[in-house]
Formats: C-alpha cells, sequence, structure tokens
C-alpha cells in the first residue's frame, strides 16, 4: 500500500471506503440492538459513509498528497478510537477497530506508525470520555461477534493483497533493473576481448587496453608487427587472413595462437573485418578459448574412456532423466542409446524387480551416496541374464546437492559374486 502519490491515495481511498462501509453494517446492528436515537444514527452516517470520501478529497487537493493522506490514517485512528469508548469499548467491536488502524499504520508508516496509530486511538478515546460519561460494555451478541471477526480476516486478506501486488510490482522492477545490469555486465566482458586494428600489411593501429593484459607494451606499440608474437604455424596463416579480407573485404574468422608475455600459448578466436575509410584497415577482435579448448579436450578425453568401458555406464540426472548411456550398456541391455537418452531412468530399467526395490535402492544412494549389489536382469528382448550393479550419487562441490546418478553394470556367472535373494533382496550400501 506504500506506493508513489496518487496511487497511495487512490488505493488507501478504496481500502478505506469499503472497510467502513463494512464497519457501517456492524455498528449499526450495535446501535439498532441498544435502539440508539437519531443523532447516534447520523453520527454514524457523517463517519463511516460521508468521512471516507472528504478525506480522499482533502488529500487529493492537498499540496503534498501523500503526506495528507498518511496522517489520514492518524485521523482514522483518532476517531475510530472514540467511537470505540462511546460504544462501552466492546471487545471484539474495540479489537477490530484498533488492529485495522493500526495494521494500515504500520504497513504504510513502518513501527513508527504502529505506536503513533496506537497513540491515536488512546487520544480519541479519551477525548470522548472526557465529554460524556464512561461505560464500559465489553459485551455483543453473537452476529455482532462473527461480523467483527469476519471483518477482521477480510481487512487483514485485502491488505495482505495490496501488499503483495506492490511487492510484486516491486520484484518486477528489481527484474528489469537486473536484466538491464546484466546486459551492462556482458558488455564490460565483451569488452574484456582482444580488439585491435592493424593495416594490410598487419602492423598496428591500435590496440584495446585488454592487450596489456597479454603482451608487454613494445609488442604492441603501433606500427609494430601484429603478428610477431603468433605461433609460427599460426602467423602465415594470419598475415593472409589480412591480406584477403582487405582485398575482397569479406570476414572470416580464424583460430590462432598467442604466445603471451610469460611464455604461455593461449588460443584466440580472430574474427577478421575490413573497416571502411579512406585508408585500408583490418578489425581484429580475437575472443580467449584456452579454456573452453582445455574444456572441450576433456569432456572428449571422458567421452572416450566412457566408450572404452566394458562395464555399462548410465549417467542420469537428479530428476530421473537419462544423460547418456555408453556403447557397453546398449551391448548389455538391448536398448540403442537413441532410446535411452532423455527417457526416464524407471522406463529403461533392466531388472525383474518390482518397483519398491528400486526405491530401496535409491533410498540407500540418497541417505548414505552409493549402493552396490548382484541380482537378475532382464534385457530388451527379454533374456534373463545376471549383473553385478553399483549407483552413485553425484554431489555439487558447493551446494552439496545432487546432480546426477551413474548406474554400472556388468553380466556376471553364478560365482562371480554373492548375489541379492531377489525374492527378499538386502541392499547394503
Amino acid at each position: 500500500m506504500h506506493v508513489a502519490t496518487q496511487d497511495l491515495v487512490a488505493t488507501n481511498y478504496r481500502v478505506r471506503a469499503a472497510a467502513f462501509l463494512y464497519s457501517f453494517v456492524v455498528l449499526g446492528l450495535v446501535l439498532w440492538e441498544r435502539g440508539a436515537g437519531p443523532v447516534a444514527w447520523t453520527l454514524l452516517a457523517l463517519q463511516f459513509l460521508f468521512y471516507p470520501h472528504l478525506v480522499y478529497w482533502r488529500a487529493r487537493s492537498a499540496p503534498r498528497p501523500v503526506h495528507a493522506e498518511l496522517n489520514n490514517l492518524y485521523l482514522d485512528a483518532g476517531l475510530l478510537g472514540a467511537w470505540c469508548a462511546a460504544l462501552g469499548f466492546p471487545t471484539w467491536i474495540t479489537f477490530s477497530l484498533v488492529a485495522a488502524t493500526a495494521l494500515n499504520a504500520v504497513v504504510n508508516r513502518g513501527a513508527a506508525g504502529f505506536g503513533w496509530s496506537l497513540a491515536s486511538s488512546v487520544a480519541g478515546a479519551a477525548v470522548w470520555m472526557l465529554g460524556g460519561a464512561f461505560q464500559y460494555t465489553p459485551a455483543t451478541s453473537e452476529l455482532v461477534t462473527a461480523l467483527c471477526a469476519l471483518g477482521v480476516l477480510g481487512y487483514t486478506a485485502i491488505v495482505g493483497y495490496v501488499v503483495h501486488t506492490q511487492t510484486r510490482r516491486l520484484t518486477a522492477t528489481r527484474a528489469d533493473l537486473r536484466g538491464s545490469e546484466e546486459r551492462y555486465r556482458l558488455i564490460a566482458e565483451n569488452a574484456g576481448d582482444l580488439i585491435a586494428m592493424v593495416d594490410h600489411e598487419g602492423r598496428w593501429l591500435y590496440t584495446s587496453p585488454s592487450y596489456a593484459r597479454v603482451l608487454n607494451p613494445p609488442d604492441i606499440a603501433p606500427g609494430a608487427d601484429a603478428f610477431a608474437r603468433l605461433h609460427p604455424d599460426d602467423a602465415h596463416k594470419a598475415r593472409l587472413a589480412v591480406l584477403r579480407t582487405a582485398a575482397g573485404g569479406t570476414p572470416r574468422d580464424i583460430a590462432l595462437r598467442l604466445v603471451d608475455r610469460e611464455g604461455r600459448v593461449r588460443q584466440y578466436k580472430t574474427r577478421v573485418q575490413a573497416l571502411l575509410g579512406p585508408s585500408p584497415r583490418i578489425l581484429l577482435v580475437s575472443q580467449d578459448v584456452t579454456d573452453l579448448r582445455a574444456s572441450e579436450e576433456r569432456v572428449l578425453l571422458a567421452g572416450h574412456a566412457l566408450e572404452g568401458m566394458t562395464e555399462a555406464i548410465l549417467i542420469a540426472a537428479a530428476d530421473g532423466t537419462v544423460v547418456t548411456v555408453n556403447r557397453a550398456f546398449c551391448e548389455l541391455t538391448g536398448w540403442t542409446r537413441e532410446e535411452a537418452i532423455g527417457q526416464p531412468e524407471r522406463e529403461i530399467r533392466n531388472a525383474l524387480q518390482p518397483p519398491e526395490y528400486y526405491d530401496q535402492i535409491y533410498a540407500t544412494v540418497l541417505r548414505e551416496g552409493y549402493w552396490s549389489g548382484t541380482t537378475w536382469a532382464r534385457r530388451k528382448n527379454g533374456a534373463v541374464y545376471r549383473e553385478w550393479r553399483s549407483v552413485r550419487a553425484v554431489r555439487d562441490e558447493k551446494s552439496a546437492a545432487i546432480t546426477h546418478f551413474v548406474s554400472v553394470a556388468s553380466e556376471v556367472g553364478p560365482q562371480a559374486r554373492a548375489g541379492i535373494d531377489i525374492t527378499n533382496p538386502k541392499l547394503r550400501g
């Protein structure tokens, strides 16, 4: 409910008008039960039917609408405190009116607003008691009590909904800001690439500051040979690409190895593009892919190692979706790689046991991180064989959350391992 300018005024007006209309019904029932006279009914109508529109007009026409509306909250509390005193402080009515005004104040003005709202309620009640006889009538009829309880619940829900709506707006705004920050971050990261201009003979015309992290100043001085620090096998390729781009204007991508100032060989993906202008200039944008290439090589080696293993291997994501299988898995089970990948692991299980058996296996894996055992299994074509299988959980190093499950299996003979009785399987971690 604490939003800018007219939004706050309009929102509070709608909430106040609805709440005061409901209060008019409840307090009107109390006055009717007590046989109140015309003066009480007139005051009730002025307070709960006319007053919400009056303070809304006051806030809208004030020089500082938000400030005026926030002060209206204390006026609400004072007037409703006076009504509590006038009615003899009936328990449920007093609780409902004081709690509602305090809730509105704390949402809009924080802890200080809560305190000032309570003080305003006490002041309103005190003013009434100074001008009239004090009475204490805590009891109300069952109908009034029920309406008060329902009103408190409804008002709390309305205020909560308004706060929820504003929170969602703030969340969306923050998400947009994060998106903008992400775009600027990406631009800043891209500016870290090596950006340079060379002439058609391969001499430096310009180098971005990022080059200073890779090469020494003499190596990137204007007029110096731009390809002097390239790997000897790539220097000729780079010069040829520059000449062809200068002559034809067609951009091209090439892979280059650069020996940095520490003597390390780094790999770059370089875009070679001609720039328009009176003199031929070539733009070079080089992205360091050393770590990427190293990672690709590790993945490739891991893939070759996986394929070369004689045990059947299945890797599934944390949700059970099959990520990959090796050739030995296909040979052992009869499932092809295309049939297995992307399927839930439970759909291609090759054993003869009921689902509860696997529930026990994965319960052990979740508890201890590992399970192994021997049991009877069935290939896709229905042939039965005996296999040894292990299942291990793979966890993220930082969060310790499970990311994958790795199953390793192989066919065994009757004497290969101590087996698990398939009618009463005993899991062992």
